[in-house]
């Protein structure tokens, strides 16, 4: 019965959010409906256990999304992203007026745009706080239809720039703890990576075609604000520099990524204020605070859902029938790590739980530990943002779309191109075991 609960807690879950019910009291009736039918301690699961991590990931979480939100207002008011989009577009678009061009590069410039980010060492969900007001920009040039916008912004936060050689996300430095170093793999990573570019880039254009055929067209959300095209805009070095300081504090200095990220908002409100002056700081100050709550206790609630599925004993239990599985190697190492990242909610903390248990038995049927680490990172990325994963919730609300809406083009990037990474980077190492 307590496996059932689980799977209906998920259903639950799942079908509140795409009714576009708050994740957080979606979350918090998944958990109740598990601790009703699982017969479990209700004060201790929804007080100490839900609400307990809830504030956990409140409190580490917190202050990354407050100075990123407000960092993302400066670049919006004080129209840098709006010329950092025209730059970009003028350079992707000026040699063609091929409509079905502009989608492909338009995408394409935002899937790069945010890898970059991740790849500099910044979180995720800092990125697509980052990258959304050029990716809006860029996406209004193009004619891109506004829906597609976080199936382009997660096609590079959240796919191979965590499971790329090299990467210092977490989910790539989790899969060193088997002994690997961070570029193993590499050849095949980078096929993968490739792969999954492709994947999205030839989705995305048919999708947009014929969304554009059926008269679809961008328009923006009613919390979206645009900048005066007739407005002068900062130079776009001026633009650009807030990013590389913060890629420079973070990455060179080790500096916490908050405080990073704190002082990149300074550095950027001083370079911004001859054009936006007081109010317009005061303006991106407090517009930025009140949006940063949403998208932590979004977060926050799944991983609570999570924590109380956790504590159940049968939770254990399926992992070890999991990991016990009679399969090829290649199999269960794709398999187990994709089922408890979709479980989990999340890439880092599934990997981190499924590889160092399976790497044993794997390496005893044949497979190498960078064929593990390598293999196991792309499909840590493969079903961890199914709908009952915050970072998906909360990337579907900053784009203020309905899930039913945005999460179609979220499932390309990070499902269907992740799944083709995955067996891209499987295969590569499979024929060719030599290659670093």
């Amino acid at each position: 019965m307590n496996y059932i609960a689980m799977l209906i807690g998920f259903v639950v879950l799942v079908l509140l959010c795409m009714a576009n019910i708050n994740v957080m009291l979606s979350a918090f009736a998944a958990a109740f409906t598990v601790t009703m039918l699982a017969g479990l301690p209700v004060t201790e699961s929804l007080v100490d256990v839900f609400f307990g991590r809830f504030g956990e990931i409140t409190g580490s979480l917190f202050p990354v999304f407050l100075f990123g939100a407000v960092l993302a207002k400066l670049y919006t008011l004080s129209v840098a992203a709006s010329g950092i989009a025209d730059s970009i577009c003028l350079f992707l678009f000026k040699k063609t007026d091929n409509k079905n061009t502009k989608f492909t590069l338009g995408f394409l410039s935002v899937i790069i745009a945010s890898a970059v980010l991740c790849y500099g060492g910044i979180n995720a969900a800092v990125a697509l706080l980052a990258i959304y007001p050029i990716a809006l920009n860029i996406f209004r040039r193009a004619d891109i239809p506004k829906r597609f916008i976080m199936g382009a912004i997660c096609g590079g936060a959240f796919t191979f720039a965590l499971s790329g050689p090299g990467s210092p996300q977490p989910t790539n430095v989790v899969g060193m703890v088997i002994g690997t170093g961070p570029y193993c793999g590499l050849i095949a990573g980078i096929a993968a990576s490739i792969m999954e570019i492709v994947v999205m880039l030839l989705i995305f254009t048919r999708m947009c075609i014929k969304a554009s055929q059926a008269g679809e067209h961008f328009e923006p959300g009613p919390r979206d604000v645009f900048a005066d095209d007739n407005k002068k805009k900062p130079p776009l070095i001026l633009s650009l520099m807030p990013i590389l300081i913060l890629l420079m504090v973070f990455n060179i200095f080790g500096v916490n990524i908050s405080l990073s990220i704190l002082i990149t908002t300074v550095f950027a409100a001083m370079i911004f204020f001859p054009g936006m002056g007081k109010e317009g700081i005061f303006r991106s100050m407090n517009e930025g605070a009140k949006g940063a709550l949403l998208p932590v206790g979004a977060i926050a609630a799944v991983n609570g859902f999570a924590a109380v599925i956790q504590s159940m004993p049968e939770y254990q239990k399926l992992i070890d029938m999991i990991l016990s599985a009679k399969v090829p190697p290649v199999m269960l190492l794709i398999g187990c790590v994709a089922f408890i990242c979709m479980i989990t909610g999340g890439s880092t903390t599934g990997a981190q739980i499924a590889l160092p248990a399976i790497a044993p038995a794997l390496t005893q049927l044949g497979l190498s530990l960078p064929f593990i680490h390598r293999v196991g990172v792309f499909a840590a990325t493969m079903l961890d943002s199914l709908p009952n994963s915050g970072s998906v919730i909360m990337a579907v609300g900053l784009a203020d779309l309905k899930m039913k809406e945005g999460y179609p083009p979220v499932f390309v990037s990070t499902v269907v191109a992740t799944t083709c990474g995955t067996l891209t980077a499987a295969l590569v190492m499979t024929l060719f075991p030599a290659l670093p």
